[in-house]
């Protein structure tokens, strides 16, 4: 365990948050992979400042794991540290520092175990899949997945290590994200008849949003396995007008639906069309200046659906003895992968509760049950 905590100790001093380069961790993990005589590849993007990494143990041939995570971290902007973020800190069996538990720690215990998988007669291998901007758009890992299914002999299963507390994860919510820009008529506050306030028609966008939201938590299909067992839709940002005495020209909002995988963010986009369509056209009877327009905002991301006879689900039931299936409101990359042909579950070490908050850690123990797990994953890949 020691090699595991050194690893990630060296992981965590890396600053990846989104907004920042990840490539001096990227080529770290591409250094040590090396010293073990593993060539790995590594996909920049297109601005040059980032990259994501595949690497593979064992044989080219099909039936093969991806052990997938993604490198970047949220901010610490804003929050109280008791010690240095960037600076792992071991107290009470728990390891301190940003991206410890989201997911650094499930990077950090993969490439532990590379000597372990090297020793191996490993007879399908075992693919290493690193990735960025998880934390920000939840793109980062679509060139990577492209290349993966490029150039990949069939792959079995793809394990996202998110921190589930070692439990298999068999579907998620999706999270689509837009911004509503609203365009009126300025006027001076003392003649509103000569205007159209942005803000008033913003107003009743957000109602029917509301409207909605309450729709699809009373009527919408419930899924057993979520919390809350329905879709959620909220209104995140206001902004709008420039000054008390003037009527507002500009209104804009951001609004975010987490979906269940039976719930589709289509038919919700397209309720909120048809009543903003129908909006504009009132406000064009005022002036043709007027407009509503509806743009995807940060991010989209598929939900993680269940797979009736999925792979990947029966090989982590397989190797971690659970049985009943379970879901999570939060998402990740694995929509993406199921949504590009590869059957996807998540299962990692560490409780998501600690993720992105001051003092995130993971517990020692969680690292060690989860090496267990990647201890029988070895076995599997080297039986007949």
């Amino acid at each position: 365990m020691q090699r595991t905590l050194d690893i990630l100790s060296r992981l965590i001093a890396f600053d990846t948050t989104s907004d920042r380069s990840n490539l001096a961790l990227i080529h770290f993990v591409r250094d040590l992979l090396a010293e073990h005589g593993i060539q790995a590849t590594v996909l920049l993007n297109t601005k040059g400042d980032k990259a994501s990494l595949l690497a593979t143990i064992g044989p080219s041939v099909a039936g093969g794991v991806v052990l997938s995570g993604h490198t970047d971290t949220v901010p610490v902007t804003g929050q109280s540290w008791a010690q240095d973020p960037y600076q792992a800190t071991l107290h009470d069996d728990r390891l301190y520092g940003r991206g410890s538990v989201d997911m650094k720690g499930f990077i950090g215990l993969c490439l532990a175990m590379v000597p372990h998988f090297l020793a191996s007669p490993l007879k399908r291998p075992i693919h290493l899949a690193f990735s960025y901007d998880e934390e920000s758009t939840c793109m980062g890992c679509l060139p990577l997945i492209d290349h993966m299914r490029a150039t990949l002999p069939e792959v079995t299963a793809v394990i996202i290590g998110e921190p589930t507390q070692g439990r298999v994860v068999s579907a998620h919510k999706g999270v689509h994200s837009w911004r509503t820009e609203v365009t009126g008529v300025p006027a001076h506050s003392s003649r509103p008849d000569l205007g159209v306030s942005a803000t008033f028609y913003a107003a009743r966008i957000i109602s029917e949003l509301e409207r909605t939201a309450n729709d699809l938590r009373t009527h919408a299909s419930h899924g057993e396995l979520f919390e809350p067992p329905y879709s959620t839709l909220h209104v995140s940002a206001i902004q709008g007008g420039n000054a008390p005495n003037i009527i507002a020209k500009d209104a804009r909002l951001h609004w975010e639906l987490r979906n269940l995988p039976s719930d589709t963010p289509e038919s919700v986009r397209e309720r909120v069309d048809g009543f903003t369509d129908q909006l504009a056209r009132e406000m064009q009877t005022q002036s043709s200046d007027c407009l509503i327009e509806t743009l995807e905002d940060y991010a989209s991301v598929p939900a993680l659906m269940l797979e009736p006879g999925g792979k990947a689900e029966a090989l982590a039931f397989a190797l971690t003895g659970q049985h009943e299936q379970c879901g999570v409101g939060f998402c990740s990359e694995a929509g993406w992968f199921q949504d590009r042909g590869f059957s996807t579950v998540v299962c990692g070490p560490g409780s998501i509760a600690q993720a992105h908050k001051a003092n995130e850690f993971i517990e020692v123990a969680e690292l060690e049950r989860y090496r267990e797990f990647l201890m029988r994953l070895t076995e599997h890949q080297g039986a007949d």
